[in-house]
């Protein structure tokens, strides 16, 4: 059996103080290498997180890895990511500022879902942090069974150590060997620590029943209690510290090793390991991180990507020593591991020896939101941006690169104006691409609410042989979404059979520009019914000609129409706001069509035009201080309305 494995996940609002946490740890492990968890150029100039850092040290024989997730909301897709491979997440609060919006955000992830979760208040060295206004504040917005196991002691402002529920004494960070209940403190210790065996005691009817008899709980017992209940999502415990000062780390250490249990994990199974994230390292190049599940990964060996049933060959494998990567031949299940050399990974298929092996899914991702029209700047950005473009976005699931079919736009999707900001920078500062990004055009169609019938004779004699080509088109409209349907109803031979294709090419030509604002056409039905033809001049370029003008004519007597992309939208929001964003859903010719209430938020279901929502993560946003989420897709083209459809196609002349 090899050795202990625990992987602790660092979730939270920014500025909770995770990363410093995180280095603090290490440092307190005696980690004596340089400690870099934000390293990429755009983390320094900010100063936050916005990949997933990751580091290992020991502790009492057990190898502990943290996965260090970003606090903006924009960054949710690391914490997505870290989550369900970690043995315990650790939701950091700021102990002066209590629950924010990302720290809802990661209870939706972990606490809500059952994963054993733990809460550490941050920063409790500052004069305003107060952990009972932070326990007040959890149970306020979260449904959980959240038990503290620190009370601070504070020294007029100074804060000086914790009183250890479970061990029922104080721990004084300058004096190890004191260890007193300070007197002040008595009451509320009592109270918490009884509302502690309470709790702990509903998870077993031993302790139960020595709690009602009150009869004296040993420690190990308690613990072991408290164990069970953490290991199953039931209780959260509730520890409190400073990373900055370095106190109460040593506690959160031993929380780690003795609270978050790893799951059955055989060693001598056959191995299978979920890649979790992806990254590309200046050095190294492309990485896929995994978590071995089972068994044990081995450099030389040949694995399953169960995805697409490809064969992998698992060639450098790179554990954690601190922050610093390191060369190894193989890695133990629970362990997290960098594998090296693989181009072809996504994120969250699983790897394993057996191609019939089962999978470990990962959450769903949220879905980029927010869009840019992308130029680059130079020809030499022309020639490099495709390849970085390729190699970045491939590592995140929240970002997207597409040309429009309609626009002919190269559009980047993300999660927001700063989620896409560092990610051009990032273009900038990795492969020297420079882009400017403006907003997205509309990508209109046109379609006609009317049958109507058009002949076009195309004849032209320049000496020689000349070109002729006579059609009689319908043209009349499908249903919305059905596209493009094409009928040869010929009889008899007024136009040959060889010259058909021709007709519907023309068709095909003439329905990529619209008459009223040049957008393609689309959900038409066309059917060429007669014609005429030349046994010398006539050829399928004629006929293709006379096909393009043919339904030109007939769409202009067949009450053409514009078509608006409608976005399928979901908005999570908390109950206060949730009339703020149905009058604004109203004001953007929106459509609600239902509400799911769920604790203290609610779903707003909804169908709104594209061209009303194309800034809707900023706005939405400022409606609700940051506190709302929204996802939302393409469902449907829908006719514009009558007094914006000639704004809109007059706005296509001009632009002509």
């Amino acid at each position: 059996m090899g050795q202990p494995q625990r992987n602790i996940c660092l979730v939270g609002h920014s500025g909770s103080g995770k990363t410093t946490l995180a280095a603090s740890l290490l440092v307190r492990s005696g980690i004596k290498d340089p400690i870099a968890f934000d390293t990429s150029q755009e983390e320094k100039d900010r100063g936050h997180s916005i990949d997933m850092g990751i580091g290992s040290y020991e502790a009492k024989g057990t190898r502990i890895t943290l996965l260090d997730t970003p606090g903006g909301d924009e960054f949710m897709e690391e914490m997505v990511k870290a989550v369900p491979v970690s043995d315990l997440s650790l939701i950091v609060l700021n102990g002066e500022k209590g629950v924010e919006v990302v720290t809802e955000r990661a209870w939706e992830l972990t606490g809500a879902t059952k994963r054993p979760t733990a809460v550490f208040v941050n920063m409790m060295d500052k004069e305003n942090a107060s952990f009972d206004g932070a326990i007040a504040a959890l149970n306020d917005h979260f449904q959980g069974k959240f038990v503290p196991l620190h009370v601070p002691i504070k020294e007029e402002s100074a804060f000086v150590g914790v009183v250890d529920l479970l061990a029922n004494r104080s721990i004084y960070f300058s004096d190890k060997s004191k260890q007193e209940i300070p007197s002040d403190l008595q009451s509320a210790v009592d109270q918490w620590r009884n509302f502690l065996i309470e709790e702990v005691s509903a998870f077993d009817d031993d302790l139960m029943m020595k709690f009602l008899e009150e009869e004296e709980i040993p420690a190990d017992e308690l613990t072991a209690g408290l164990i069970s209940g953490v290991s199953d999502g039931g209780l959260v415990p509730i520890f409190c510290g400073s990373a900055a000062e370095d106190k109460a780390i040593d506690v959160l250490t031993d929380a780690f090793v003795s609270l978050s249990l790893t799951s059955a994990e055989q060693a001598d199974a056959p191995c299978a390991a979920v890649v979790f994230n992806l990254a590309a390292d200046p050095y190294l190049g492309r990485l896929a991180y995994a978590r071995v599940m089972r068994g044990t990964l081995k450099e030389g060996t040949t694995c399953f990507d169960l995805s697409s049933g490809n064969k992998v060959e698992i060639r450098d494998l790179y554990a954690f020593g601190g922050t610093k990567q390191k060369r190894v031949p193989q890695v133990e299940s629970g362990g997290i591991v960098a594998i090296g050399k693989v181009e072809d990974l996504a994120v969250g298929v699983t790897l394993a020896m057996q191609s019939d092996a089962e999978s470990f899914p990962l959450p769903e991702f949220p879905k980029p939101v927010y869009s840019r029209t992308i130029v680059p700047q130079s020809q030499s950005d022309v020639e490099k941006m495709s390849a970085a473009l390729k190699e970045l976005s491939s590592t995140k699931a929240t970002i997207r690169v597409e040309r429009d079919s309609v626009t002919k736009e190269l559009v980047l999707w993300g999660m927001g104006d700063v989620h896409l900001t560092v990610f051009i920078e990032r273009l900038k500062n990795r492969y020297n691409v420079s882009l400017d990004t403006h907003q997205p055009s509309i990508p209109y169609k046109e379609s006609v609410l009317k049958q109507a019938t058009a002949k076009y004779r195309h004849k032209k004699q320049t000496g020689g042989r000349g070109q002729f080509g006579e059609v009689f088109l319908r043209i009349e409209p499908l249903p919305r979404g059905e596209g493009f349907k094409f009928i040869n109803e010929i009889k008899g031979a007024s136009i040959p059979g060889q010259y058909i294709p021709g007709v519907e090419k023309g068709v095909l030509e003439a329905m990529e520009e619209g008459n009223l604002a040049k957008y393609p056409v689309a959900d038409v039905s066309v059917a060429v019914y007669d014609g005429s033809f030349h046994p010398v001049d006539s050829s399928e370029l004629a006929f293709k000609l006379a096909a393009r003008q043919a339904f030109r004519m007939a769409v202009d007597q067949a009450s053409p129409t514009l078509l608006e992309p409608i976005m399928d939208l979901q908005v999570r929001v908390p109950e206060q706001y949730t009339g703020d964003i149905i009058s604004d859903l109203n004001g953007r010719r929106g459509r609600i069509l239902g509400m799911e209430p769920s604790g203290r938020a609610t779903t707003v279901h909804a169908e709104v035009p594209l061209s009303e929502v194309q800034s809707y993560a900023l706005d939405l946003k400022s409606l609700t201080q940051g506190r709302a989420t929204f996802q939302m897709h393409f469902t449907k083209y829908q006719k514009v309305p009558g007094n914006l459809q000639e704004k809109i196609a007059a706005q296509a002349r001009e632009a002509e």
